[in-house]
């Protein structure tokens, strides 16, 4: 064999480790996508409408085998315009997972401190013996700016008096929700009064109220916790991913809180600002 037939294999055999390679590398990323994506519909109204679009492309794929022309040519006007069907259905999760992927990995973050938790527990004790309703969300890595626009801003260390102060119904401030931020020095409240998108009601079973909705609704959209006290009931919620917990007591929100925050990042100063 000659040098330069030698040559041409080594040359081939480089040739076909490089194109196996990056066609690992493709399956990876192509993997880790759906990965994620599933991951962040699981639980979600989401995972449900991707198992019906599955069973539709099942039914599709039946009437072509069978030869039904007419279900075939409906399913196929269908798929025609799917992605934008794809964009409408799977808007909120869509823009959760940009946010997530807009966020900077690199930046400090650190453990929420165990302050942030009694506050909240003793702001939630606070209004329900008070017979008070409240909305307390937890901006976590999705920045919650364009939601602040609609409210008053402020700089306020998070305290349970504060926030009896903010949600007493005598307060001119008292309807709507805050916003709590967690930087270096700790927790603050940073606005008050904000307005918050509603989920559906035909979303949230159970006839909850607007702050309900309201809360399950923000943490569909963003990956905010959000406390809510119900003034009627006297229970207290949490909602994180468009989902709402069953009323929790006050050890059980102290337990909740503590797993839900415990492995949270945070981003210092204010993000989006």
């Amino acid at each position: 064999m000659s040098e330069l037939d030698i040559s041409w294999g080594i040359g081939s055999l480089i040739s076909t480790s490089q194109m196996g390679l990056l066609d690992l590398i493709d399956i990876l990323v192509v993997a880790v996508v759906v990965y994620l994506g599933l991951r962040l519909m699981r639980g979600t109204r989401a995972e449900q409408m991707l198992i019906g679009l599955a069973v539709l492309f099942v039914i599709y794929e039946l009437a072509r085998s069978f030869g039904l022309l007419t279900v075939e040519w409906l399913f196929s006007q269908f798929f025609s315009v799917f992605i934008i069907i794809f964009v409408v259905l799977f808007q909120h999760e869509i823009r959760r997972g940009l946010m997530r992927v807009a966020v900077n990995p690199l930046a400090p973050s650190t453990q929420p401190i165990e302050g942030i938790v009694d506050v909240m527990v003793a702001s939630a004790h606070t209004l329900v013996k008070q017979g008070w309703g409240g909305l307390i969300v937890i901006e976590r890595e999705t920045g919650l700016k364009h939601l602040m626009e609609s409210g008053v801003k402020m700089e306020i260390a998070l305290r349970s008096d504060v926030i009896q102060t903010l949600f007493c119904p005598k307060a001119p401030m008292h309807d709507g929700a805050v916003v709590v931020r967690y930087r270096r020095e700790g927790a603050y409240i940073v606005a008050a009064r904000v307005l918050l998108p509603l989920v559906h009601s035909d979303a949230l079973q159970g006839g909850f109220g607007t702050r309900h909705r309201a809360a399950v609704g923000v943490s569909e959209e963003s990956d905010a916790l959000v406390m809510v006290i119900s003034e009627e009931r006297g229970e207290v919620h949490l909602a994180e991913e468009g989902k709402l917990s069953a009323a929790l007591s006050f050890e059980q929100l102290r337990h909740e809180l503590n797993k839900r925050l415990k492995s949270t990042s945070f981003q210092w100063g204010f993000p989006n600002a």
